[in-house]
């Protein structure tokens, strides 16, 4: 069970929250990163979605080195 206030929405690119195509790749749906005010903070397709999550990762790992 996640203690962090957010949660996320798999929906079709039709429904993006935001006005610019979160996806220049053709993607069928997105991933939006809902906050506990239930906004969309965030979009992603699942490619940059699985590109940002190697980004955080990498960040995690790099942080844990530092201590």
């Amino acid at each position: 069970m996640s203690t962090l206030p957010y949660t996320y929405r798999v929906v079709g690119r039709e429904s993006a929250a935001w006005h610019s195509s979160p996806c220049t790749h053709g993607c069928d749906y997105i991933i939006q990163i809902v906050g506990p005010d239930q906004d969309v903070h965030m979009e992603f397709c699942p490619l940059d979605a699985e590109q940002f999550a190697g980004l955080l990762l990498e960040a995690v790992e790099w942080s844990h080195r530092s201590d």
